[in-house]
């Protein structure tokens, strides 16, 4: 456990730090002190803080670098967050509430107004219902062994699949399978597809198995659709000047797998989660601190708020707007949801 002066000393390290991504000395650090310190003062926490592993500094007299167990412990001592300013506060209300009832106009203002409030990276996914539920599907006749399976889910996504066959089939037959399917498995989820014991025959079975396998496929993380914003503003950020730092997570943004790996599941609405450095399971993102908050409506629809940057970030801002702007997109998907269901 840190004495309260060093978790003083370490909270206005970090502060000066991400501002101005230089080492911090023992002075500044004494100046900035809201009480009368010396700073041979300081200089003692600061070497209690480099033999704990919270500060880095490359000799004794050096200024002091958070480790990323210092950035954990500022974060852990933001007991109480201060909110957005109310200017920003007002800015987000005005570009969302004003936007047109439309999920996907949300997400891309979202992502846009967070990049900005940060500056950095930031994601967020299209809401979707927690489980997804299959609306119908339907089968429709291309050539004499081809067949396309569409599966539309209740939350109006479509999978769509080509499914080579063996026997001739007609659209007739085709029709009759998929009325016959829809009648006995409409409204399950993956799980009680699974279970369900239709008699079908070994066609319908078939498209049943494939029907799983593509809600399956559908439920990954990496199958969300979602919108990025702000990744000019933290590559122009000093940690990413030199080297290939960020390089790594531009392939993953290209190649479409950077969310599999921040996220591993949905985050509950208004659930706030920080990984910070080493804390990060993919080893490319062992630079950064990431940051994601859950949306939407418990149990029933949810998407996730993420802002990815250095692990030199303001985490106070940065956690604030995730949580007001989690909060406020959950209050639109709601509504939206009670004008659908009321319609």
């Amino acid at each position: 456990m840190l004495s309260e002066r060093a978790r003083t000393v370490l909270n206005i390290l970090v502060d000066q730090y991400v501002t101005t991504a230089t080492p911090v000395a023992s002075e500044e650090i004494a100046r900035l002190s809201t009480t009368r310190v010396s700073a041979a003062t300081v200089r003692s926490a600061m070497s209690q803080l480099s033999d704990e592993g919270y500060i880095s500094r490359p000799h004794v007299s050096a200024g002091g670098v958070p480790s990323d167990l210092g950035y954990r412990s500022y974060v852990e001592s933001l007991r109480e967050l201060p909110d957005l300013p109310v200017a920003l506060r007002q800015q987000i209300n005005r570009h969302l509430g004003q936007a047109e009832p439309d999920i996907e106009v949300w997400c891309q203002q979202c992502a846009s107004l967070l990049s900005r409030i940060t500056t950095n990276l930031a994601i967020v996914t299209v809401p979707r219902a927690t489980s997804a539920r299959l609306k119908h599907v339907q089968l429709v006749y291309l050539q004499e062994f081809l067949v396309l399976l569409i599966v539309v889910l209740q939350e109006t996504r479509l999978l769509r699949r080509l499914l080579p066959i063996e026997e001739r089939v007609d659209q007739d037959l085709l029709n009759q399978a998929a009325n016959k399917l829809n009648d006995s498995l409409s409204g399950l989820t993956c799980a009680e597809l699974e279970s369900s014991e239709a008699e079908l025959t070994p066609f319908e079975e078939r498209v049943k198995r494939d029907s799983i396998v593509m809600m399956r496929e559908a439920d990954t993380i990496g199958a969300l659709e979602h919108y990025v914003d702000g990744l000019r503003l933290m590559l122009s950020q000093p940690e990413f000047s030199q080297g290939s730092r960020a390089t790594e997570l531009v392939e993953m943004l290209e190649d479409r797998v950077l969310l599999q790996r921040v996220i591993p599941g949905v985050p509950a609405a208004n659930e706030v989660i920080v990984h910070i450095g080493a804390e990060n399971r993919d080893q490319s993102l062992r630079p950064f601190g990431v940051i994601l908050c859950g949306y939407g409506v418990p149990d029933q629809l949810g998407g996730v708020i993420c802002v990815i940057g250095p692990t030199r970030m303001g985490y106070a801002k940065a956690i604030s707007g995730v949580r007001y702007l989690s909060s406020f997109m959950s209050q639109l998907v709601g509504e939206l949801r009670v004008g659908n269901s009321a319609g």
